[in-house]
């Protein structure tokens, strides 16, 4: 039997036991072999039995269960889960508990019929889903009160509950915008405030001369429904940071209640990255830990937006993080639901510890056999003749894989977090620009990330985000590189004082297209892309690019290769101070030809280089490689496939390189000389899916073969020892 107490990587599922029917249902008795009918209750025995038997150490639970514990108004049923949480905790499990307000139940939708949230395009949604509240209602966010507060007093001391959640996934199904009545009120409210009661002041900020749309009082604003043509830009602007705002203070009155009634148990949030409607730093700023829920939208996983969101998490509190939900094999919501091979489940979780996660929660500890999910994968199958899962031996695996680290490279508790390498710019406010006046459908922001966070782990550098330079700017000087993603707003004095600090102690500094275009309030800047002074260079034209078009970049040093590439959109630039170097000009076949693509900026040896790149680069090896070189940024080691993620973990004392292979086919990493490898594992499974642990072998000129759909990690030695 494999022990809970590896802790070095939680491992866990989301848990329903108010999902299980109080009807007898038929289960597996794993000691006997019989099929038997069992109730309610030895049901849940069955369960916990099952999970310390695979080495689970955290469950989650009662997001949705508001129905079940208070059927009628004023009827509570806590032993739903009061005789879940005693299992728990007399089998050392630890739980999660959720507020339930994602599923407001059947009476109070009957008594309030408004608490029902309305779209962009005024349709109601319905009772008999998930998240069909509007937080902005005062019944509603009263009702909240009360739930959470009987939530608190009720399981709050337990002693298996060892930590909080609140509601579930804010802003899923595009719930954070929302068209109600209630919603036009608190808005209003929110821009007499802003604006200090000066109508005027707002005509002027949202340029509502603009197709007639000057307002004479705030009672006459309107919400920015879906319309013939674009709502005004900076109407909407306003309204998603009103919509962040107020749904951050609908989960804060939560947040309070249980830090009243519960305390001393941290409070999460399982937050999610496949929108940009909710602002993960907004969201996470009152919180203990962060919480998230992994889930890919593609038909194909996408490791390398993976790689950065994970990094967004641990960036959001500077720390560890957990996953709450982690997506099994089989989805059930994609156009088709395909299964992926079981070793996604070993990559994605050795990624993510990799990338700071503390642990990993699988969806869902048992496939419904009901419901919309009922085709949603789960740890433990429909089939009840089936005595383990694949998924309970990936878990088994895991945690032999995880223990095998503990022990091998004496961690006393997680694994190091990333080395400072890269700080990255991620702002929401700055999404939401891009989007409500997108110009393409094309690019975005998000898709330049991809290609950062490859840049980043080719060169085994680790990767930071925040949402703001200010933000950083008492540890600005621990890291090498700052990257200005397409930041839509201009840099203020105080941002452009810490660029200037920053590149006179050696730091590096780039920028990607689209940054510094716009004023905080959406309006397009008279001096855009100003990163220093209005007298370095301005954009004589720009625009976006068609999927299938690119940019052929010729470099004037041929040292650094024969060209970059680009694509999604590029600026025509006009240099007017010398000191900006051009390395690359669009090339005789571009509308842009001889025009600028990459300039660089470096004042003496004593600067780092600042490089703005007047293309996207495309993620290949080529461009990648020449855009280091031009950066001057060196890195300990290099993958040699784009589907190789390195990354350099530190924990001041000790360095380790970490990698994770998603490709079929072996590639390599290349040291520099001067590393040494102390100790090393390379990690994959078999074909019974039980971990296979070897050392790893390094070659006289540092090269280390890395077979395909396997993760590495090696401690190296410091420099000096």
């Amino acid at each position: 039997m494999i022990s809970t107490k590896q802790n070095l990587y939680k491992l866990g599922a989301a848990y329903y036991p108010d999902y299980i029917s109080s009807e007898k249902t038929l289960t597996r008795r794993v000691e006997t072999g019989k099929i038997e009918f069992l109730s309610n209750k030895e049901r849940l025995v069955e369960d916990f039995k099952r999970m310390v038997k695979q080495g689970i150490h955290t469950i989650r639970m009662g997001e949705f269960s508001w129905a079940s514990v208070e059927p009628t108004p004023g009827q509570w049923k806590p032993e739903v889960f009061s005789d879940a949480l005693d299992l728990a905790h007399k089998h050392n499990i630890e739980v999660i508990f959720c507020t339930p307000t994602a599923t407001p139940p059947k009476w109070l939708i009957d008594a309030h019929p408004d608490i029902l949230p309305i779209t962009r395009t005024g349709q109601t949604i319905p009772f008999g889903s998930r998240r069909h509240y509007d937080f902005h209602h005062p019944e509603f966010q009263k009702e909240s009160r009360r739930i959470t507060e009987l939530f608190a007093k009720t399981f709050g001391s337990h002693p298996a509950l060892k930590a909080w959640q609140t509601d579930n996934e804010f802003g899923c199904h595009n719930s954070v915008f929302l068209f109600t009545k209630n919603a036009k009120i608190a808005f209003r409210k929110w821009l007499e405030r802003k604006f200090k009661g000066e109508i005027e002041a707002l005509n002027e900020n949202w340029f509502t001369c603009f197709w007639s749309q000057h307002y004479r009082s705030f009672e006459e604003i309107e919400l920015p429904m879906a319309s013939w043509a674009d709502q005004n830009p900076h109407l909407e602007l306003d309204f998603r940071r009103f919509s962040n705002e107020a749904l951050c203070e609908f989960q804060r009155e939560q947040i309070n209640i249980i830090r009243k009634h519960s305390p001393e148990r941290p409070i999460t949030h399982n937050l999610m990255t496949l929108f940009t409607d909710l602002c993960p730093w907004m969201a996470a700023k009152d919180l203990d830990t962060v919480g998230f829920d992994h889930y890919q939208m593609e038909s194909d996983p996408h490791p390398m937006t993976s790689a950065w969101q994970f990094a967004l998490m641990r960036s959001a509190l500077q720390k560890h993080f957990i996953i709450l939900e982690q997506q099994p094999l089989q989805v059930n919501w994609q156009a088709t639901n395909r299964r992926f091979s079981f070793d996604w489940l070993l990559l994605w979780g050795m990624q993510s510890a990799f990338q700071g996660a503390a642990g990993m929660l699988y969806f869902s500890w048992q496939r419904m056999p009901g419901g919309c999910e009922q085709y949603h994968d789960g740890v433990v199958p429909h089939d009840v003749r089936i005595e383990q899962s694949q998924q309970e031996k990936l878990i088994a695996a895991k945690n032999v894989i995880f223990a095998k680290l503990k022990d091998e490279f004496q961690f006393s508790s997680e694994i190091p977090l990333p080395a400072r390498d890269v700080l990255c710019l991620h702002d929401s406010e700055s999404l939401w620009s891009h989007e409500i006046t997108s110009q393409s459908v094309t690019y975005s922001t998000r898709k330049q990330i991809d290609h950062i966070t490859q840049f980043c782990a080719q060169n085994a550098w680790g990767l930071w985000f925040t949402p703001a330079l200010e933000a950083e700017k008492d540890r600005i000087h621990s890291y090498k590189l700052i990257i200005l993603p397409g930041h839509a707003f201009e840099l203020t004095d105080q941002e452009r004082n810490l660029l200037k600090k920053f590149r006179s102690q050696g730091g590096r500094v780039l920028s990607l297209p689209r940054t510094g275009y716009k004023l905080r309030n959406n309006k397009l800047s008279p001096l855009p892309a100003v990163f220093y002074s209005a007298d370095d260079f301005y954009l004589d034209d720009y625009g976006a690019l068609l999927e299938s078009e690119s940019e052929v970049c010729d470099l004037t040093d041929s040292s650094l290769g024969a060209c970059i590439e680009g694509h999604l959109w590029s600026e025509k630039i006009k240099v007017l101070n010398a000191n900006w170097k051009t390395e690359a000009t669009f090339s005789s076949k571009s509308i842009f030809a001889g025009a600028p693509a990459v300039l660089k900026l470096k004042e003496d040896s004593t600067h780092g280089p600042h490089v703005h790149l007047a293309t996207c680069p495309v993620p290949k090896k080529e461009t990648l490689s020449a855009l280091r070189k031009i950066l001057e940024m060196p890195a300990t080691a290099k993958a040699n496939s784009a589907d190789l993620q390195l990354q350099i973990l530190s924990d001041n004392e000790r360095k380790f390189l970490s990698g994770v292979h998603f490709g079929q086919h072996t590639t390599s990493i290349n040291l520099q000389r001067q590393q040494r490898v102390l100790k090393s594992l390379i990690i994959r499974l078999d074909r019974n899916l039980e971990a296979n642990i070897e050392p790893l072998l390094v070659d006289e000129n540092n090269v280390l073969a890395i077979p395909g759909r396997t993760a590495v990690f090696i401690e190296l030695a410091n420099e000096g020892t």
